[in-house]
């Protein structure tokens, strides 16, 4: 299964009006970064009903403690990509006091249960970017914030690798998620095909998306084999810029994002 790189756009004609687009696969190859500390990001938390990036999860234990922390995407600015670092907005002290992702009196119920159906609305809908963030909610009680804002999202590391069933059976594999950092807003989904139609990665526009299966074994997405096969498919497009996305949302039978 090939790795999914995402770029951003480097058509200047194109560029005041283009959203620089990540893969979140890739955003796991980031350092989140603090006035001068480095912190490994290990996993990203999301809102699939809402198609949002929320949270992530920081290693912030060093060497020989694995110690992590889970930390708002409102915090965070715009991934820096010649080096690979995804700036945090509050100093390396408040990171490191964020609450622990894996201590159970911290979040609770770490274990993320099955989650059931969540519905999407008419394709196309839209969503929301992200409101204003009151900086005092990163120093407040650890437990609080890990109960309350991480507990019931979604993992990306649950997602990955999962079958992606259409409108008539499997279509392929979702290999990746493709968001935009200045927002959260998830953009696409990334199709490896090879196994249902033809070796090939096909980026899908994530408002296809319809629900995770209740036992977490798959994703449905409103899609056919015949629609993915004569898609655009990923490696015809070098630049993802507005042109390229308005391209694959109307090849889609969506309306372009404002």
């Amino acid at each position: 299964m090939t790795a999914f790189t995402s770029k951003t756009a480097n058509n200047s004609a194109d560029a005041s009006v283009s959203p620089a687009l990540f893969a979140m696969t890739d955003m796991l190859r980031y350092n989140a970064s603090a006035k001068g500390a480095r912190f490994p990001l290990k996993e990203l938390f999301f809102d699939p009903g809402q198609g949002i990036l929320r949270f992530v999860a920081i290693d912030v234990g060093g060497w020989f403690d694995n110690l992590e922390v889970v930390v708002s995407t409102r915090l965070m600015g715009e991934p820096d990509k010649g080096n690979r670092e995804w700036p945090v907005e509050i100093s390396p002290d408040a990171i490191k006091a964020a609450p622990e992702w894996s201590d159970p009196k911290v979040l609770g119920r770490t274990a993320m249960a099955p989650m059931p159906p969540i519905m999407f609305g008419p394709i196309g809908g839209g969503s929301a970017g992200f409101t204003a963030f009151d900086r005092h909610e990163a120093q407040g009680d650890p437990e609080g914030l890990g109960n309350l804002k991480v507990d019931g999202f979604a993992r990306l590391g649950d997602w990955l690798g999962l079958p992606v069933f259409g409108q008539k059976g499997e279509v392929g594999t979702l290999i990746d998620i493709v968001f935009e950092p200045k927002t959260g807003t998830l953009a696409h989904l990334v199709i490896d095909t090879g196994a249902a139609i033809s070796a090939q990665q096909m980026v899908v526009p994530y408002d296809r998306l319809l629900h995770l299966a209740e036992d977490g074994s798959h994703v449905v997405m409103d899609v056919t084999e015949k629609l993915l096969r004569e898609a655009p498919p990923l490696e015809y497009f070098d630049m993802l810029n507005r042109s390229w996305l308005d391209n694959v949302r109307a090849y889609y039978q969506l309306a372009p994002r404002l």
